[in-house]
């Protein structure tokens, strides 16, 4: 099967269907694993700030009088970073994995199909996957 690049026709890479099919259920893995990492770190972030609230509200009034409280716009960005852009991250991985899943199927429909067009990305972490399976050998 050659795989071409939808921008650069020239750029072109041979691989067996077999080979492709198992690089593209490797990097949906890849993805997966990608995406509970990062939902494991939006689970620290709200552990570690359920402790603080706890912790502060489990303080004496005098001792709450001195301790410093982050305001909460300092609280509010720390949201966004730690939750809401990892979350936007999560959807971009979903839709790339949604993509790579079509194109399994595609590849599965169409077994006689020489030749496929990719985006260069793709081609590009097919042919990462590749070389790293031949170092692996």
């Amino acid at each position: 099967m050659m795989l071409i690049d939808e921008i650069n026709a020239a750029n072109v890479f041979q691989i067996n269907s077999e080979e492709f099919i198992r690089a593209l259920h490797s990097m949906k893995r890849n993805k997966e694993n990608e995406i509970m990492a990062i939902k494991k770190k939006i689970e620290r972030y709200e552990e570690k700030r359920r402790q603080e609230e706890a912790m502060y509200r489990s303080l004496s009034p005098l001792k709450k009088l001195f301790t410093s409280r982050t305001p909460s716009h300092h609280q509010a960005v720390a949201y966004m970073v730690n939750v809401k852009e990892r979350l936007k991250s999560i959807s971009s991985i979903k839709q790339s994995i949604a993509l790579l899943d079509k194109l399994i199927s595609d590849v599965h429909s169409e077994q006689s199909k020489e030749e496929m067009y990719l985006s260069r990305l793709l081609l590009e972490e097919i042919k990462t996957w590749k070389e790293a399976e031949v170092n692996e050998q």
